[in-house]
């Protein structure tokens, strides 16, 4: 038969338990007087923490106006440049010839 080494230790032990749990018992305002203690260093550490937010809406606001305003932007650029595109596509080519497409009213 085997004995469990951790035995002679918890009986070893009991006393200074019992002890420990009888003044629990017997001196309740000592436990009372601790939570209270432990109650206000938890509300000093509450209070002395920077309240953490979230992104607030006017955030998701601000960023919407941006990609609109971006959005914009490009639409303004592209129609820029395919106006200049098309003005280019417009005017005819010069050849070296100042008589060609021009029409001459003289008698002969």
């Amino acid at each position: 038969m085997s004995v469990d080494p951790t035995l002679p230790v918890v009986i070893a032990q009991m006393g200074h338990a019992e002890r420990v749990v009888h003044e629990a018992q017997a001196h309740p305002e000592m436990a009372q007087a601790a939570a209270q203690q432990a109650a206000a260093q938890a509300l000093q550490h509450d209070r002395s923490q920077v309240q953490k937010t979230g992104e607030s809406d006017k955030a998701a606001v601000v960023d919407e106006r941006e990609r609109n305003r971006q959005r914009r932007r490009a639409l303004l650029l592209a129609r820029r440049k395919a106006r200049t595109a098309q003005e280019d596509d417009d005017t005819p080519d010069s050849d070296d010839d100042p008589w060609s497409g021009n029409i001459l009213n003289i008698k002969v």
